[in-house]
Parts: C-alpha cells; sequence; structure tokens
C-alpha cells in the first residue's frame, strides 16, 4: 500500500495517524516526485491530494483504487481514460461542517451590517440603525448535495426560507422549494442569498453568467464556496460595477491564488476569503479513508466513487 502525499511540514503528523488508525497496512509516506517514482512498482492504493500528478499513476502497475483529498476532481476527470479499470474516490460530506459555519457566518455579517459599525466605531461616530433578519430572507442553493442540504437544515433551523435548484430533486424536509432545472430564473428571483454548491462540470463551468445576475434582486448576494469555473468572472465584475447586485463572497476564483492584478481585488461589495470555507482537515480526512479502507478490505462499496460519466 501507498500514501504518496506533497504537504510539507504535514508528513510525520498523517504518518502517525495512519499508522496509529490503521496498523495492518504499511505506508510510504512521500515529499517528493523521485520518492514516489521509488515507491510506485509497489503502490496498491494511493492516498493524494487533488493536485497529484497524474502521470505518476502509470508507473503504478498494481494500483487497485484512488482516494483523493479533495471533493473536487477536475483533474481526474480531465483524465477519465487512465481510470477506467481504477476506482476514483474523492471526499464527500466532510467538508460540509466548516462550510456551513463559513456560509451563516457571512450571511449574518451581511444582514447585520457589520462592516458598517467597524466603520462608524473606527470614525467614533456614533450610528443607530435598523439592520435586516435572516428569518425574513430567502437563501437560494445551487446544487443540493451533501454540503447544500446541511447548509439547507441549518439555515431552515435559524428561520430562513430555502429554496434549491438542481437537477436531481431530493427528498428533504428543510428545502420549501425545489425549482428544476428550466426554472433557474425563476429560482434566481426568488432569492436573497444565492449560495453556489456545484461540482464543475461541462454544464455547470459559467452557468452563473450575465443572465444569471440580470434575474436575480438588485438586493440579493452571491456566494461561492465550490468551484471558481461556475462563476463568470467578467460578467460578475459588471453586475457588482453596475450596482446589479448587493454584493458578493468569493471563497474560490478561477485561478488560484489570485493574481495581485485580478480586477476582482478592487470591485465593489465583493469579498474574497484564500479558499478556506471547507479546510481539509487531517484528522477528517483519515477517517474518511480508513473507513474506504475498510470497506476495499471487505469487498463492499466504496464511498465518494467518482462518476466518470457524470462529472463528480
Amino acid at each position: 500500500m501507498s500514501f504518496p502525499f506533497d504537504i510539507p511540514g504535514y508528513l510525520d503528523v498523517y504518518r502517525h495517524l495512519l499508522e496509529e488508525n490503521i496498523p495492518e497496512a504499511q505506508f510510504f509516506v512521500c515529499e517528493n516526485r523521485e520518492e514516489v517514482e521509488k515507491y510506485a512498482p509497489e503502490v496498491e492504493i494511493a492516498f493524494v491530494p487533488h493536485d497529484f500528478p497524474q502521470d505518476l499513476f502509470k508507473r503504478m502497475p498494481k494500483l487497485e483504487w484512488i482516494q483523493v483529498m479533495a471533493a473536487g476532481i477536475e483533474h481526474y476527470i480531465e483524465n477519465a481514460d487512465q481510470f477506467r479499470n481504477i476506482p476514483v474516490c474523492r471526499i464527500v460530506a466532510t467538508h460540509g461542517k466548516y462550510m456551513v459555519e463559513y456560509v451563516l457566518a457571512y450571511i449574518l455579517y451581511l444582514s447585520q451590517n457589520i462592516s458598517r459599525v467597524i466603520r462608524t466605531q473606527a470614525a467614533r461616530q456614533w450610528d443607530p440603525f435598523l439592520p435586516e433578519f435572516i428569518h425574513q430572507k430567502t437563501l437560494g442553493i445551487m446544487g443540493l448535495g451533501a454540503v447544500g442540504t446541511l447548509v439547507a437544515e441549518r439555515a431552515n433551523g435559524m428561520g430562513m426560507r430555502v429554496i434549491s435548484w438542481d437537477t436531481v430533486q431530493r427528498d428533504t424536509p428543510f428545502v420549501h422549494h425545489q425549482y428544476k432545472t428550466y426554472q433557474m430564473e425563476e429560482f434566481l428571483g426568488e432569492s436573497d442569498y444565492v449560495l453556489l454548491t456545484l461540482p464543475t462540470t461541462s454544464q455547470t463551468t459559467n452557468l452563473v453568467n450575465r443572465d444569471a445576475f440580470k434575474a436575480m434582486k438588485k438586493s440579493a448576494y452571491l456566494i461561492n464556496i465550490c468551484r471558481g469555473l461556475v462563476v463568470e468572472e467578467r460578467d460578475l465584475v459588471e453586475a457588482l460595477k453596475g450596482n446589479e447586485l448587493a454584493g458578493a463572497i468569493l471563497d474560490v476564483v478561477k485561478e488560484e491564488p489570485l493574481p495581485p492584478d485580478s480586477e476582482l481585488w478592487d470591485c465593489p461589495n465583493l469579498i474574497i476569503s484564500p479558499h478556506i470555507s471547507g479546510p481539509s482537515v487531517r484528522e477528517d480526512m483519515i477517517e474518511f479513508f480508513k473507513e474506504n479502507f475498510r470497506r476495499s478490505f471487505r469487498k463492499q462499496p466504496l464511498v465518494g466513487l467518482v462518476d466518470f460519466e457524470r462529472g463528480y
């Protein structure tokens, strides 16, 4: 068994956690390409980051399955042909508990107009005002998967009206109305906050574009915690500069790190965070991998198995 992984400073911790949680396995913990190439002929299971060099899998003749330490697997979809006989698993649901806190924190930040409070305090101004209240607002979730469903549950519990848009209708009591694919314009027009939790596929790339922004309320906010490719960034800049939207929160962008000369930095009413809404916490990654390792050993279905035809 192999564990080729490249995050300097974390390897010793991962080694300890893996050996402690799965003592029956032998781990090759690699911190560079040369070490991976050295152990590649013996690899049976690969536990790797999302940006692991795809060509290295071809050096693993004994490879049985792959666990990617992320929800996003775009590089694997691009190289789907080489995984025809090799199951690839992505992390599912694990990041949800962190992403819920991120989403609700920013919704509350915006509704309570905390930026105004901080600004007037710095100016030593006493500035009473009436904030907005989320129990009077509608949260629209685009992508009702594991993360979207969890956000829906928590937001519903805080009194928000929750609606969703997805290609699949799901059985959940936390969503007041589920819009079908052809009803996207109607869905967007109902939402005070539009949350993106979609996977990146050929159908979702640049899905949220000029037409989508025109369908949204001028008082609405966009929150993207999934993938930067889902949003047409030039159209978003135009919408914000033209006051077609109240604002946006981007935890993900098309190019990461965001270049210093990107026009997004200076865009009005836009908050950018450095892809921190769904952190890959080591203990979570190990627990997920351990579950799939046990399933593999028992010949049971793996969790998070990627459907290459679907694209995630």
